[in-house]
């Protein structure tokens, strides 16, 4: 029986969908590196499978009997897996980690130590997340998602005035991230969060399938006024998109779901306008690829796009305005 002087420090719940071997390379980052410097007896890895079928739960067992298999019989949603393995930890820390991420010699310690020395207030962290090429992903730490950043997003406007902080999504256009600071929202491919910050702010949305959970999360942080932290001087490598690719014309009109549950849930006043501002951009978004394909007929790049941001138009007329009966999906496998 575990009492409180034997608590892990760190709880990992990782959630894989059909990316066996993108997860075997995770859990040999953890295991030869990524860990060093930590009490392996005091911390515990908890993989939930998402029904992937192509071996995932068997892998893990064969090859990392240390870490705790949860084979589920069917793909349940990314906020629901999470839900079930943080359910199933006990670590004082629970970091929430994608499948698809590498993770360098020295990172979780080092992690676990700058989130211990924060105030109370500090509900979670990250550190830089970085492609492969080394490349920052801007959305490991940005500002929350709001009505104004939505339209600019649909409309390009936070492209076409990439300079102006009134439509760009950063917390501040000059910031390098070079340097730790407070920020509003992070990602969830990487959210290391305090138990009782957890436990006060509650779990993930299970309303979201896939995508906004760990924005609407942020958001709850935010009116529970915790502060979340960047930590600019560790990198983790995150491949993104690895299961997104899996179903991408699914998974495309699963965002746009995912994006009016968000808005109906904390902005309601201003979701209608959201939800009619996404089908005039996915409108325009078909007509410029279709006039691409005029241009490069068979085109693979427009070809498969187009059929992207036609699946997600025609989700999008079937989402009611007022924001009830909004499925958790669209058309998942």
């Amino acid at each position: 029986m575990t009492t409180p002087a034997t608590y892990p420090d760190l709880s990992i719940v990782i959630v894989p969908y059909r990316v066996r071997e993108m997860l075997r390379d995770c859990l040999d980052s953890l295991y030869h590196g990524g860990l060093k410097g930590m009490n392996i007896a005091k911390m515990e890895v908890i993989v939930v499978d998402n029904d992937s079928r192509d071996g995932t739960p068997e892998m893990v067992r064969e090859h990392f009997p240390q870490v705790k298999m949860i084979a589920g019989k069917e793909n349940i949603g990314f906020s629901r897996a999470n839900n079930v393995g943080i359910a199933q930890s006990s670590g004082r820390i629970v970091l929430l980690l994608n499948a698809d991420t590498l993770i360098p010699e020295g990172a979780m310690k080092r992690c676990v130590d700058h989130l211990d020395a924060q105030p109370a207030d500090v509900a979670a962290m990250t550190c830089r997340v970085q492609s492969p090429d080394g490349s920052l992903q801007l959305t490991c730490s940005r500002r929350l998602v709001t009505p104004r950043s939505e339209i600019s997003r649909a409309l390009l406007l936070d492209r076409v005035f990439p300079k102006s902080d009134f439509f760009n999504p950063e917390p501040e256009i000059s910031w390098d991230r070079k340097n730790e600071r407070s920020v509003e929202c992070l990602l969830g491919a990487f959210m290391m969060i305090r138990r009782e910050a957890l436990e006060k702010i509650g779990l993930l949305d299970e309303r979201f399938f896939l995508m906004y959970e760990d924005i609407d999360w942020c958001k709850r942080a935010a009116d529970a006024g915790y502060r979340l932290m960047f930590l600019p001087d560790v990198f983790i490598t995150h491949i993104g998109g690895a299961s997104w690719r899996q179903t991408p014309i699914e998974t495309y009109a699963d965002s746009h779901i995912a994006a009016m549950q968000y808005f109906h849930k904390h902005f309601p006043r201003s979701a209608g306008l959201v939800h009619l501002t996404h089908r005039g951009g996915m409108w325009l978004k078909i007509c410029a690829l279709r006039l691409n394909l005029a241009r490069k007929p068979g085109d693979e790049y427009s070809l498969k796009h187009l059929a992207m941001a036609q699946n997600a138009a025609k989700a999008l007329r079937r989402l009611p305005l007022e924001g009830r009966n909004i499925p958790l999906k669209a058309n998942h496998p």
